[in-house]
Order: C-alpha cells, then structure tokens, then sequence
C-alpha cells in the first residue's frame, strides 16, 4: 500500500465481510479463497472493476474518501460491496448477453449493496442510495435519445440498470420479501452454477417470481419489470390527535397515481392498485439509524387516486411519508414526505 493512502482500511475490511457473509448464506458458496482489493491511479476512468476473485479500486473513490463523519452516507463501504457483490453477479452467475442482461450484473448489485447497507448502517444509508437511484433513472430518461427499454429488457442504458433496477427490487423486496427475492436469486445461481455458458436470462428471472409471489400479484409484477411506469405520490394533508391512552391518532390524505411511458414516447395515466408502505417517524427517513424513530412502516393499499387513511402510533409523530425508502419510480419527491 502506498504511504499515506492507509485510510479506510477498517471499513474496507468490514464491508468485505460482511458482503462475503451475505452473499454466500443467501446466493451460495464463493469460488475463491481470497479477496484482493488492489488501489489504482485515480486517473483510471472508472470507480472500480471487479475481475474474478480482486477488485481494482481508484484510489480517490476508496482510500481517500472521507468518511470519518459517521452521521454521513458511507459510499466506502458502498463501494466495497457492489464491487464484491460482482463477484456472484457477473462472475459466479452470467447472464446471456442478450436483452435483460445489465439487470443480473448491475441490477443485483444494487439490491445487494442496498440490502447490506440496510444492516449496517440503517435505514438512513438505504435512503441515500435509493434518492441517488431514484435521480439517476430520471436524469437518465430525459436525454434518452431511443424508446426506453423496461427493466427485464435493459441493455446499456445505466440509469435502468444502477438506477430503475434498483427501485424495482425494492419494491419487489416489500412485496414478497427478502427470504423469497434471495431464493429467486439463488435458485438461479445454483442453477448455472457449474454450467460453462452465459444461459441466464430475465424471462427465467420472472418465471422464479412468479412461483413466490400470490398469483394476484404477477400483475404487479409484470408492470414493474415488463412495463415503463412512473408514479405520482404524495402526502396530500396530514393531521393527529393525543387519545385519552396517550396514543396519538394520525389522519393523512394520500395521493396515488401511475403513468405509462408508451413506444410512442406518449404518456398516460393508468390506474393504481397495490401495496405502498407509508412511514410515520420521530426524525427525517434520512436520518433513521433503527427501529426507535419507526413508529409506523406498514404497505397500504391504494386503488384510487386519493385516499384517506387512519394511523395510531404510540408517540408523539414527527414525519409522515409515502414510500419513504424509494420502492417507486416518483420524479417529485417533494411531496412524499410531509412534517407534522
């Protein structure tokens, strides 16, 4: 190592660890017996490359970030498990290199990123990453100069694949479950795992779905990954009031709605009917270390376009939001989350 450049070190071998621990308890055994992370020049135009079993890092994007802040997002540690993540989404399991690909090499890199970070850090670090996905799909899609590919269909559009990619395994998260997106995952893993060709692909992705979500929601499912729709969320009014057992009674209307982007670059609203959590917190969702400032994190239904709804909480509320940790494509965000 180069002197001077020893920064980090300790949550870079933190996050290598705790990566190694999740991904082989839930995708499976890692093929090496060692991890190297070697340090790059910071003129390399890339932030990091994982080749099979050593992970190339520019030096200014890892050794030298300053995270000593540890109220702040820890994008070393962000870094260090997307980069080890790889080494099953790219390297134990590659995808046919066909339409869908970037989802099994990005796509799940992101949502494991995001699942660690969500153990370590928080809910607040989960935040972070999902606004900075959130911003980079819709960044992304202004200047898309083709029709925008659904997820199950990217290629090398990035702001799908780190950005969309991201959001659609959160929400698919809240639908089923991680216990049942992780098995998805390693059924497929599994399946190709000593198979010496590039044959997974996303219509076997959705077929592994679809045998662990309630046939109600393969709908759902086909909208998220098959189709190019957005939403419109937002807390419309947001009232409480102190009950004589000292509870609080929370009073919100909710706005819902969806649109579709068509091949024709149109767009339109379509109608809305699935299960989005709402938030009720102590402290700002960007802020939430554990459970102790969630006083309420619960999916609701929404089939119409404003809704009210009815919440007890045990203390006094702070925020209220919809779909505080970035489970869909929302463009404003300014209206998701509302103080009280």
């Amino acid at each position: 190592m180069l002197m001077d450049h020893d920064f980090n070190v300790e949550d870079i071998e933190k996050s290598v660890k705790q990566t190694l621990d999740y991904c082989q308890e839930n995708f499976g055994v890692y093929t090496f017996d060692y991890v190297r992370i070697a340090e790059v020049p910071a003129h390399w135009p890339f932030g990091g490359f994982a080749h099979p079993g050593v992970i190339s890092m520019v030096e200014d994007r890892l050794y030298l970030s300053d995270v000593s802040n540890e109220e702040t997002f820890n994008v070393v540690s962000k870094r260090v498990i997307h980069e080890v993540a790889h080494q099953w989404w790219g390297h134990t399991l590659s995808a046919k290199p066909v339409a869908g690909g970037s989802l099994f090499v990005e796509g799940f890199a992101k949502y494991t990123e995001a699942v660690i970070l969500d153990k370590m850090y928080g809910k607040r670090d989960l935040y972070t990453l999902s606004e900075n996905a959130r911003s980079r799909y819709f960044r992304g899609r202004a200047f898309e100069g083709y029709i925008e590919s659904p997820v199950y269909k990217v290629e090398s559009q990035g702001y799908i694949a780190y950005g969309k990619a991201l959001t659609v395994m959160l929400a698919l998260r809240d639908l089923i479950g991680e216990n049942q997106v992780n098995t998805v995952l390693r059924t497929i893993t599994d399946r190709h795992r000593s198979v010496n060709k590039m044959d997974a692909n996303s219509i076997e992705l959705l077929e592994e779905i679809y045998k662990r979500t309630p046939t109600e929601q393969h709908i759902l499912v086909d909208d998220w990954f098959k189709r190019v729709i957005t939403y419109d969320l937002g807390i419309e009014e947001s009232s409480y009031t102190e009950l004589a057992n000292g509870t609080y009674e929370i009073t919100a209307k909710v706005k819902a709605s969806r649109f579709e982007t068509l091949d024709s670059g149109e767009t339109k609203q379509i109608s809305i009917d699935e299960p989005i959590k709402i938030g009720v917190f102590t402290t700002h969702p960007s802020a939430v270390k554990d459970d102790s400032s969630i006083l309420y994190y619960s999916s609701n239904q929404f089939n119409t376009e404003m809704t009210e709804i009815k919440i007890i909480v045990k203390e006094k509320p702070r925020y209220i939001s919809i779909d505080p940790f970035g489970t869909r494509s929302d463009e404003n965000l300014v209206d998701n989350l509302m103080k009280m």
